[in-house]
């Protein structure tokens, strides 16, 4: 796996690129007079001779990155066909091969398409392939699905008005969310009415579209949707139960992929090995393994092997009851869809990795690894809209097996697909259309829509078949956050999801039930830090420790309560603490735990605490307050078992007297 370079590494390559840059541009005044600045230096100077060498510094390092990203903006490639069917850029990238992002789109206003296209090259200079790409799906889904909507195609650059930015503006109010069917949340608003305002911005660089770009510039009204703030409903999370069910149905899926993976490979094998000697294509395995040396780019159309293979076509035609069917092949010789669905679900399970992340996951993307001395699989990705790529550890034992099983299931169907796809996880073949090559889920970079018709008939046969309710992988990442949060709180979900700030995770992936079971412990540790101040410390929450298994809600250390808002001892409120500190022996909604040394060394302590406080007390006072509770917790000691004894013996602690 290729390395990714820090931002410092970055930031050092770009700077000795700028050097480069400025020393090519054949300038030797401006380098005489560097040297001559690191021969003053020698000398001392005044302040304000400091700061005017700082400040020539400064002025030629910024001069520096200018002539840096002039360069840059030079090596892009803007691509326009007469017909404006096609309209491509390439930018450069300093860690990568050239990116080429379409946008063809653009040519449905085809006055405005070059315009247009030149403002997003010279926006994108220097920008991150996310940013381009989350630039691109704004401007195509707002202001040129505007301007359709609004049969405004036919305008041109001059035509940007105030009126048509106001258009614009009151277009996006009325937008509705499809998910919802409410409108659209004012942050995507300002998102997308600031993406025609940022090409707007970039072309007023470009001589030829200036002017004009100023004008439509300059006319733009404010808004003020990016100051609003709407409440946010988490994200509908699946039940523990639920997302146990569907761990097993994935266990069983993939126990049966590997049974099939098997068959498969069983087959071809013994195929070849038949063509060698001349096999027969009536054979299932024989005729497969022809298939995959004869079109090791894909099965192509029938059509096309009836005209270029007649003998080959007898054997597959579908008009003859004898034959191979296609599917049937298919099967033997590529994953489909639902064959991945149990794989991606694993790794959703496993890494809480986004969707998106997980379908385009890439075989450059994993790499091994040790973490606390113990091997590890580490599952990186790219999540277009954060400002850093995730990165996931998994035990290698998880992982692993099903990472050899992914290598065998798609060793085929990879050489069928496009070069840009070749390093995806997950490639499959449709069992129906014309079209040999596979593919893989996700978007392909030419459009916007992520959705995945494949994936989502896969998934939904997958829920059929070990009938389980439909969910999604959204559901699970949100569920994994969610019981995180719940168990170790907001601050490691976040890490856990990738989350640069826990604001998200607490908007997006906090469940009201989460919230008000954070809010019920918290209302617990003010009444258990409350009972702690008016005992003078006696019943301290914090003693827990001595025990795994005490229960902080009794008034005495060791012992478990069945209701301590209801305590029978006299002077105690109804709805409130129990605060009757010594006396859990004898009262009837207390458990003891006799097998447990620590409460029976805190049983131990207690009882030296009851007989030592007869100094303290009137011996009648005692005999009336504590004398039942003594021979109770006599009573008591006496079912301890001796190794339990034993080792309770070993403890040293000492409890608080009794009053």
């Amino acid at each position: 796996m290729a390395k990714k370079r820090s931002p410092a590494s970055r930031v050092a390559k770009a700077s000795m690129a700028a050097k480069s840059v400025t020393i090519a541009s054949g300038e030797p005044p401006e380098l005489n007079a560097t040297l001559l600045q690191n021969v003053d230096i020698k000398r001392k100077r005044s302040s304000a001779a400091s700061v005017a060498a700082q400040a020539r510094r400064r002025s030629k390092e910024t001069a520096n990155i200018v002539d840096l990203g002039a360069a840059r903006l030079k090596q892009t490639t803007l691509y326009f066909s007469k017909d404006l069917h096609d309209i491509r850029i390439e930018f450069p990238g300093p860690d990568r091969e050239p990116y080429v992002l379409d946008l063809s789109f653009l040519g449905l206003a085809p006055r405005l398409a070059k315009p247009l296209a030149e403002g997003f090259r010279v926006y994108g200079v220097g920008k991150r392939q996310k940013t381009l790409l989350g630039r691109r799906s704004e401007l195509q889904t707002g202001f040129v699905a505007f301007l359709k909507e609004r049969e405004l195609l036919h305008i041109g650059l001059e035509e940007i008005d105030r009126p048509v930015w106001n258009q614009f503006k009151q277009w996006l109010d009325t937008k509705t969310d499809r998910r919802n069917g409410g409108p659209i949340h004012p942050k995507t608003r300002a998102t997308t009415f600031g993406a025609l305002v940022v090409m707007l911005d970039a072309l007023k660089s470009v001589p030829e579209f200036s002017r004009l770009a100023r004008v439509a510039f300059d006319a733009r009204p404010s808004i003020t949707w990016d100051n609003v703030e709407q409440r946010t409903t988490a994200r509908e999370r699946l039940s523990f139960e639920a997302l146990r069910a569907i761990d097993n149905a994935v266990t069983k899926d993939i126990e049966a992929l590997h049974a099939k993976i098997e068959r498969s490979e069983r087959l071809l094998q013994e195929g070849r090995e038949r063509l060698a000697t001349n096999g027969d294509l009536s054979d299932l395995g024989t005729c497969a393994a022809y298939i995959a040396q004869k079109y090791p780019e894909g099965l192509p159309p029938l059509g096309v092997i009836k005209e270029s293979n007649p003998d080959c076509y007898h054997y597959v035609n579908p008009n003859d009851r004898k034959a191979h069917r296609i599917w049937t092949l298919k099967a033997v010789l590529y994953p489909n869809a639902r064959d991945l669905v149990p794989l991606v679900v694993f790794l959703a399970i496993e890494s809480a990795l986004n969707p998106t992340t997980l379908y385009e996951l890439e075989w450059s993307d994993v790499d091994s690894g040790e973490l606390l001395r113990q091997p590890v699989v580490r599952l990186g990705g790219t999540k277009w809209r954060a400002n850093e790529d995730p990165m996931v550890p998994i035990s290698a034992a998880r992982i692993q097996p099903m990472l050899d099983l992914l290598r065998r299931l798609t060793k085929l169907v990879r050489a069928t697909v496009p070069d840009p796809l070749k390093d995806r996880l997950f490639l499959f073949s449709r069992l129906q259309g014309t079209n040999p090559a596979g593919r893989g889920f996700g978007g392909n970079d030419r459009g916007i829509n992520r959705s995945d018709a494949s994936w989502s008939r896969g998934l939904m046969e997958f829920c059929k078949d070990h009938s389980l309710p439909l969910f999604t992988l959204s559901q699970i990442r949100a569920t994994i956050g969610d019981e995180i949060a719940l168990r170790e709180g907001i601050l490691v979900s976040s890490q856990v999801l990738g989350h640069q700030n826990a604001r998200t995770t607490d908007t997006h992936y906090v469940s009201d039930g989460t919230r008000w079971r954070e809010a019920e412990s918290l209302g617990k540790a003010m009444l258990f830090m409350e009972r702690w101040f008016r005992s003078d410390g006696k019943i301290d929450p914090r003693r827990r420790r001595l025990t795994s298994r005490m229960d902080r809600g009794a008034a005495t250390p060791g012992f478990h309560c069945f209701d301590p808002y209801d305590s029978p001892w006299p002077m105690q409120g109804k709805n409130r603490l129990c605060t009757a500190y010594g006396r859990c022996p004898s009262c009837p909604l207390a458990a003891a735990d006799i097998h447990d040394p620590g409460a029976v060394a805190l049983y131990l302590s207690l009882r030296t605490a009851i007989f030592g406080a007869q100094g303290r007390i009137g011996g009648e006072a005692w005999r009336a307050r504590y004398g039942r509770v003594f021979i109770d917790l006599d009573a008591l000691l006496k079912h301890v078992p001796g190794d339990v004894m034993s080792a309770a013996m070993r403890f040293h602690i000492t409890l608080p007297t009794v009053e």
